[in-house]
């Protein structure tokens, strides 16, 4: 369009040159204007087109900026990646001189899966013509949406923000999340010969001791994935349990159990402890398909498990149902003793959700292993001895569902950066 009006002005001043016949006053009269008024035109239209190039190079980089925080707004809306892509904007205008006048829109929005950063960007400037060719100025566009790449799935959370709801390991305890994300949202202390590895790892506050790769800090809090998730304790009396006679535990309240000796088996639904206990410990083997195991309070007592000795514990989380994907977890307010104390705890699949008290995992041996995913979000965590407790990420191996906010569910964190995807 441009070179159009350059070459219609210079073929209209060439013929006015050339030309033998009439009077040339009145030519250049009739001619000189419409020449000039094209050349304007034409600078006018090329200065718009610059300025539309530079306006999509500001959206296509705030998007890009911007989306890498997704990764740390997990179960959020995005504000956090928002406000930067609309601060970076800010910043680039800054820097430009007689910059157009620019009304920007951020929002998050899925595409083909994908969760991006959409950077629209709408720009007046007004013509040589005194905004009356075209009618009220140039108005133009400029348009990006960007998603992080290389996201790493989020299975470790402490969401307590005091100083004792942190994720501790203490004397030669480990704790290894290798396809993972390992959050605290206060702090992270490894201790002793301890030592924590994940694909990624981020404190708010302080991150010590031996930790690999070296932990973010000072990132933004992932609030709790599950705040809205609701649990509603059975009403009645809870059942007895006789560990001479029974093998078979059926699901529902239960009353004090403690298993010592012999093999059982918690049928699939849902198994309250309602201000009692479960205690697993010495010979004693508890497996479990499609189960969870739920404590709650009653009368100011705490719910509790203990898992101790040599127990084999061998758990797979509900398939189904409000509670779909979680294997142990706490009501709300809960904050009496969860405690993985034994030898043989070989599968906990699904998610361990504790968010009012501190999961104490202690001994001598692995915890976990053979789960083909877990994902613990609790108020803190506390690694003590020598467990080495071991965080898979083989979602699709399983047919208990991942929740939504955690594991495949969610942003997690970037590990790559950014692309464009619009």
């Amino acid at each position: 369009m441009i070179f159009r009006l350059a070459s219609l002005a210079g073929a209209l001043l060439h013929r006015l040159l050339h030309e033998t016949r009439g009077s040339i006053a009145l030519k250049f009269a009739l001619v000189v204007p419409a020449v000039a008024m094209l050349s304007v035109g034409a600078v006018d239209l090329m200065a718009v087109t610059t300025a539309q190039t530079r306006l999509q190079a500001v959206a296509d980089a705030g998007a890009l900026a911007a989306a890498p925080a997704l990764a740390l707004a997990l179960a959020t809306d995005g504000a956090a990646a928002r406000e930067r892509a609309a601060s970076f904007v800010a910043a680039e205008l800054s820097q430009w001189p007689d910059a157009p006048t620019v009304v920007g829109t951020y929002e998050i929005v899925e595409q083909g899966g994908q969760r991006g950063i959409r950077v629209l960007l709408r720009a007046n400037r007004p013509s040589f013509f005194a905004n009356m060719l075209p009618p009220g100025g140039w108005n133009f566009v400029g348009d990006a949406t960007a998603t992080s790449v290389g996201l790493v799935p989020l299975c470790v959370l402490t969401i307590g923000s005091g100083e004792e709801y942190i994720l501790e390991l203490k004397n030669s305890s480990m704790l290894e999340a290798p396809e993972c994300l390992v959050q605290s949202n206060r702090d992270i202390v490894v201790n002793g010969t301890s030592s924590l590895v994940g694909k990624a790892i981020q404190a708010v506050k302080l991150a010590t001791g031996p930790i690999r790769p070296m932990a973010r800090t000072d990132v933004e809090r992932i609030e709790d994935p599950f705040e809205q998730l609701e649990f509603r304790q059975p009403g009645g009396d809870c059942v007895e349990f006789d560990e001479d006679t029974m093998t078979r535990i059926a699901p529902g309240l239960h009353c004090d159990i403690t298993l010592t000796r012999g093999n059982y088996t918690l049928e699939p639904g849902e198994h309250w402890f309602r201000g009692s206990d479960l205690v697993v410990k010495s010979q004693a083997s508890l497996t479990g398909e499609d189960v969870v195991l739920l404590f709650g309070r009653r009368n100011q007592s705490e719910g509790r498990m203990y898992l101790k000795g040599n127990a084999r514990i061998n758990l797979t989380g509900r398939r189904t149902g409000d509670l779909a994907g979680l294997v142990i977890a706490t009501s709300r307010g809960h904050n009496g003793t969860l405690s993985i104390d034994s030898s043989r705890v070989e599968r906990l699949e699904g998610v361990i959700y504790v968010p009012g008290t501190i999961l104490e995992i202690d001994g001598w041996a692995d915890v976990g292993r053979q789960s083909a995913w877990t994902v613990i979000v609790a108020k803190g965590i506390e690694l003590k001895n020598r467990p080495n407790l071991f965080i898979n990420a083989n979602y699709g191996a399983s047919d208990v569902p991942v929740p939504s906010g955690v594991g495949p569910n969610t942003a997690g964190a970037s590990s790559g950066g950014s692309r464009l995807i619009q």
